[in-house]
C-alpha cells in the first residue's frame, strides 16, 4: 500500500512538472531562444541598454548559443559601435572556431569598418566552411569587386542571381571602390538607423 502511494505521488509530481506555468505548472528559465527574441524585441524598440543587460546573461548562461553573438553584434551596431561588434563576434569565433555565420558576419562588420583585407578573409572562411550559403558567396564577391577583381566577383555573383543583377552588383560595387578606398578608417563609416 505504501509502494502504491509512493507510486502514485511519482506520478502526480510529472504530471505537475509537464504543465506549463499558465496552468499551474513551475515556472520555467528562459531558454536562449526567448531571450534571443527578447533581445531583439528590445533592440527593435530602441532599448538597447535592456537588450544589453540579456545579453550579458545570455553570455553566462548561454555562451554556447550561435545567437548569443550575432544578436550581440547586431545591438552594438544598432548603437555605431563596429569594433565592440567585432570583438563580440571574435568572441563567439573563441568558443565556435570556424562558424561560418559568426565569420560572415564579422566580415561585415570589418566592411563596416572599411578594414577591407580583414573583410575578405572572414567572407572567404564562411564560404570556405559553407560555399552553398548564398550569402558568403555575395559577401565574397562583393569582396573581390571592391579590390578590383572584377572577373571572380561576376563569377561568383552569377551563382546566386542572375546575369543581370550580377552586372548590377559589379556597376555598384565599382562606382563605390573609389570611395570605400578612400576611406580611412571607422571614424569615418556612419551608421543610420
Amino acid at each position: 500500500m505504501l509502494a502504491s502511494g509512493a507510486s502514485l505521488l511519482g506520478c502526480q509530481s510529472a504530471q505537475d512538472t509537464d504543465k506549463d506555468w499558465f496552468d499551474g505548472g513551475p515556472m520555467k528559465p528562459a531558454t536562449a531562444e526567448t531571450m534571443q527574441l527578447t533581445v531583439r524585441v528590445l533592440a527593435a524598440k530602441g532599448q538597447t541598454a535592456q537588450a544589453g543587460f540579456l545579453l550579458n546573461r545570455m553570455l553566462v548562461e548561454h555562451p554556447d548559443h550561435l545567437g548569443t553573438y550575432t544578436e550581440g553584434a547586431e545591438v552594438l551596431l544598432i548603437e555605431g559601435r563596429v569594433d565592440d561588434a567585432i570583438g563580440w563576434l571574435s568572441r563567439g569565433l573563441e568558443r565556435m572556431p570556424g562558424q561560418p555565420l559568426l565569420l560572415n558576419d564579422r566580415g561585415v562588420c570589418h566592411l563596416l569598418a572599411a578594414n577591407l583585407d580583414r573583410a575578405s578573409r572572414d567572407f572567404d572562411a564562411a564560404y570556405a566552411a559553407d560555399p552553398r550559403d548564398a550569402d558568403f558567396v555575395s559577401n565574397v564577391a562583393l569582396a573581390r569587386a571592391l579590390q578590383g577583381r572584377d572577373e571572380e566577383a561576376l563569377q561568383l555573383w552569377n551563382l546566386v542571381v542572375s546575369p543581370q543583377e550580377a552586372a548590377s552588383n559589379l556597376r555598384i560595387a565599382t562606382a563605390a571602390r573609389q570611395k570605400f578606398a578612400s576611406t580611412a578608417g571607422p571614424e569615418n563609416v556612419v551608421i543610420r538607423r
